[in-house]
């Protein structure tokens, strides 16, 4: 494989879904009593096929090509236009999404596949897709049975495209702050009036329309985020006459070129029709149930972006050769060989791979919260609201970082644009940003989770981190496990820590610090899920080594055999390598510095 060549690792991903997650048991569940554990494993080939084969080709025009306005209008990247097509014919944007309106009904950590092989091939064509099923989705939740009808199919299966309209120029994440009006008219849609900034796909050429979710104010609302609503404004209305909406500008971005991010004004000749969804001043309300999902899927960029880069590293890696090899005498070496190399690589992969643990066990958690058994649902409800703020923000701060140390591998070509890397970073870099910056996410954690229900979500994940004491581990997983635990300990003594600091110092000083506590916590999780997983591959790996005389002939011959290996050896290296991040964390915590509440800014 080539090092600027985009491929899936399939095995991976089968280990993650079907052996360490067991997928196959949410078949067990009535909603999800159509599928079986090899339909899974179908979607895995398709998706991973789509992304290769439509997807990762378009990824470096879009880059470099990027996006324009022409006569009013957005005109995407070369190849865009096609691959949206078949993007919604193969079902891509529905594989979550309700059966009576055209969606496939899947389990949410399977559609997942689908999101993260195609962002890792194409990242600016693929946010765009998110937004059209978070926005279907509102409307199927909220809308009336008219709306639902008249907009779900057609979004569902790519024809029409959606958008979300929240922020405007002078309110940001301050969402309280919005002054786009909404009057109401006698035959009931509302007039909109105002300018949005920010919106992703906000017009482009790809769909024969797009349907924006946008925020707004009634004439007789309350103050703040109260007195929000949400309406649909489509940009082409139902008897075919263009809406009163128009792009003012594109935004000039350093990634995700091939998406274009727009200025929107809606209303300039007051004929912008909007209609309400569900009910006044119920936006804010409304949007937190697209958050959950959109904040997974923003994590789920990290995770894409680090998947690639580690495979654009690895493969430039053994490619590479540089003086002599210690391993083959009289040959190069490759820089694989180099320690400081290895060392780098295994770092990325095994980032990537507590990434991907966390995230797909978070969108499982969403499925028990949704469709498990009702006695469940709150449990898992509580352990998805608690995990959604860490996958955001940890995983794109970790995602990008990923990329980063890619480059490193790559050296001085990785600093060009002849290799992917450089365009990975560019194009990940936004995600720390946008679906609420990283720090607002921490806000949320420490803020608004931890106290949720008298912190009952704590306790929910104190008894789920409890797992190995129903599950002894043996071997050398005993000893990991034993590592971590320590570390399990640490999340209460910060936490404890953090409650100090704010009953001296008030809620300046118990938030402070609160990115710290989150990354502690996401270093924390995600090795507790790749502990998880390398006790399945512990187990099969003893199976296959039974058969043979040493585990240096079964590595030399059975691949199968490698890939537990490496799945034990990238566990062991985040706990005694990456996991002591922790550390560092809790004790920034513990000393509770003020100097920036005090500095003279």
């Amino acid at each position: 494989m080539s090092s600027t060549e985009y491929q899936v690792d399939r095995r991976e991903l089968q280990f993650v879904i079907n052996e360490s997650l067991e997928a196959g048991k949410l078949c067990e569940l009535p909603d999800f009593s159509e599928f079986d554990e090899e339909i899974f494993s179908m979607i895995i080939n398709e998706a991973s096929t789509f992304s290769e084969q439509v997807l990762a080709p378009l990824n470096e025009n879009g880059d470099r090509q990027g996006c324009r306005i022409a006569d009013g209008s957005v005109v995407t990247p070369d190849g865009f236009a096609d691959a949206w097509k078949q993007l919604g014919e193969g079902g891509w944007l529905s594989m979550n999404m309700p059966v009576e309106y055209g969606g496939q009904g899947l389990p949410e950590v399977i559609s997942i596949i689908g999101k993260e092989t195609q962002m890792a091939a194409n990242q600016g064509f693929t946010i765009g897709a998110s937004l059209t099923s978070g926005a279907a989705n509102l409307i199927y939740t909220f809308g009336s049975e008219e709306q639902k009808i008249e907009f779900c199919q057609k979004m569902f299966s790519g024809e029409w495209s959606g958008s979300m309209c929240l922020t405007e120029p002078q309110a940001g994440s301050a969402v309280g702050d919005v002054t786009t009006s909404a009057t109401r008219q006698e035959d009931g849609h509302y007039l909109i009036k105002g300018t949005k900034q920010f919106i992703t796909n906000g017009d482009h050429d790809m769909a024969d329309n797009i349907i924006h979710l946008l925020l707004a104010r009634t004439s007789d609302a309350p103050a703040g985020t109260k007195g929000i609503s949400l309406f649909i404004v489509p940009k082409i209305r139902k008897d075919g006459s263009p809406n009163d909406v128009k792009v003012l500008s594109l935004e000039h971005k350093m990634g995700i070129n091939g998406s274009p991010t727009c200025l929107l004004s809606f209303g300039d000749n007051a004929d912008c029709h909007g209609y309400l969804l569900k009910a006044e001043n119920l936006g804010m309300a409304q949007m937190f149930q697209l958050m959950n999902e959109a904040r997974l899927l923003v994590g789920l960029q990290g995770l894409a972006g680090a998947g690639a880069a580690v495979q654009n590293a690895w493969a430039y890696a053994k490619e590479r050769t540089q003086g002599s090899s210690a391993v083959n005498p009289g040959e190069k070496a490759a820089i694989v060989e180099f320690p400081d190399v290895r060392r780098m690589l295994m770092q990325m992969k095994a980032v990537t791979e507590g990434l991907r643990a966390l995230m797909y066990t978070t969108a499982w958690y969403s499925d028990m919260a949704h469709h498990g058994p009702e006695d469940s649902r709150e449990k898992y409800q509580d352990l998805l609201d608690l995990h959604i703020p860490v996958c955001k923000a940890f995983g794109t701060d970790q995602g990008f970082d990923v990329a980063r140390i890619g480059i490193q591998v790559l050296g001085g070509v990785g600093f060009t644009q002849d290799f992917p890397l450089e365009q990975n970073a560019r194009d990940q870099k936004i995600a720390s940003i946008y679906e609420g910056t990283n720090g607002i996410q921490a806000l949320d954690l420490v803020g608004r989770k931890f106290s949720t229900k008298k912190g009952q979500l704590l306790k929910v994940l104190e008894n789920e981190l409890g797992w190995f004491d129903q599950h002894t581990p043996s071997g050398e997983l005993a000893g990991w496990v034993a590592e971590w635990e320590n570390y399990r300990a640490l999340i209460q003594e910060s936490i404890n820590n953090l409650k100090n600091i704010g009953e001296t110092q008030g809620k300046d000083g118990y938030i402070l610090y609160a990115v710290n506590m989150l990354d502690l916590l996401g270093d924390v999780l995600c090795c507790f899920y790749l502990l998880k997983q390398a006790q399945t591959a512990q187990t099969k790996w003893e199976t296959l080594l039974a058969g043979v005389a040493s585990e240096e002939q079964l590595l030399e011959e059975n691949e199968e055999a490698q890939f537990y290996w490496n799945k034990l050896r990238t566990t062991e290296f985040y706990v005694w390598s990456i996991l002591p991040r922790a550390l560092s964390n809790a004790k920034t915590i513990k000393n509770a510095n003020l100097a920036p509440l005090k500095a003279c800014l």
